[in-house]
């Protein structure tokens, strides 16, 4: 590379043909330096793809990238039973884990001048969780979205700030139809691309159409939400609660916006789930994480 990011000795070169990687064995889509001398001959971001992470106080935090096409056929599996794991066997506590680190940091914020709190934050993501998981998809949206209007009251005399993040999930509101929106979120992402990039898949045009989607997409959209709210760099890097919130229905945006252009011939699984591949693609790997934060602000 002629100029190559510090720290950086070398890189592995691309096919100029087709921008992938040269060591990637095409007949059965394997990596060759994988197969040939193991994990740890890998650069550290083959090694840790798909996992994405935040390095705590004590936890580390992690979920995954749905570009990878393992990670998005796991939204797709028949279960409807999904919530946080505490030390997954597929993800060992002696793995060199790498990614945001906020172990000397501040904990988030619930509002800007008031603190979350490492134990707040804790109860937010198992709360929102659990109505992710038992909740249609733009219900649990608006229940989210109202918990943290919510928590964001929060004052000394209200008592411990956990209970009352917790507290606020409990609600009677359903969506009133006003919830149930897509917008345009090319602004957004395009404004947060890392320097240098170019983007190998583009943002095809935004048409809005219709937000109801089949019982199986809406576990599977549900489950994308979930996943995209835990190990999140924005709850570090936004203001507050709410940017948790605006990322979350950016991702939902982007997902809607991918998948309304693809073919209306394939079936449910394949558009959706290639929508929500191509999504991540973006927010995850092509934006930069800190101005995706100050666009979401």
């Amino acid at each position: 590379m002629a100029d190559p990011p510090a720290g950086c000795t070398s890189a592995l070169r691309h096919v100029s043909s087709t921008g992938s990687c040269w060591f990637r064995d095409e007949p059965v889509r394997a990596c060759a330096i994988h197969r040939n001398f193991g994990v740890d001959a890998l650069p550290s971001a083959c090694r840790h793809f798909p996992r994405v992470c935040v390095l705590g106080p004590g936890i580390v935090s992690v979920s995954l990238s749905h570009y990878c096409p393992t990670a998005a056929d796991l939204l797709f599996d028949e279960s409807t039973d999904f919530g946080l794991v505490a030390g997954p066997r597929a993800f060992p506590s002696d793995w060199p884990f790498e990614g945001l680190d906020v172990r000397g940091a501040y904990p988030p914020f619930l509002r800007p001048g008031v603190l979350l709190g490492f134990d707040g934050l804790r109860a937010f993501e198992d709360r929102a969780v659990a109505v992710l998981s038992r909740e249609p998809l733009w219900t649990a949206l608006a229940i989210v979205e109202a918990a943290v209007e919510g928590a964001r009251s929060w004052t000394v005399d209200a008592g411990p700030l956990c209970e009352l993040v917790a507290d606020s999930f409990v609600v009677t509101r359903r969506n009133s139809g006003d919830e149930c929106r897509v917008t345009d979120p090319r602004r957004i992402l395009l404004a947060a691309l890392t320097e240098g990039t170019t983007p190998a898949v583009g943002l095809p045009d935004f048409r809005p159409g219709p937000t109801a989607v089949s019982r199986s997409v809406d576990l599977a959209l549900r489950k994308y939400l979930a996943s995209r709210l835990i190990a999140t760099w924005i709850t570090f890097q936004g203001d507050d609660l709410r940017s948790v919130v605006r990322y979350l229905r950016l991702c939902l945006d982007a997902v809607f916006l991918f998948e309304a252009a693809r073919r209306p011939e394939e079936s449910d699984a394949v558009r959706w789930k290639e929508a929500i591949r191509h999504a991540d693609l973006w927010i995850l790997h092509y934006c930069d994480p800190d101005l995706l934060a100050r666009n979401l602000r």
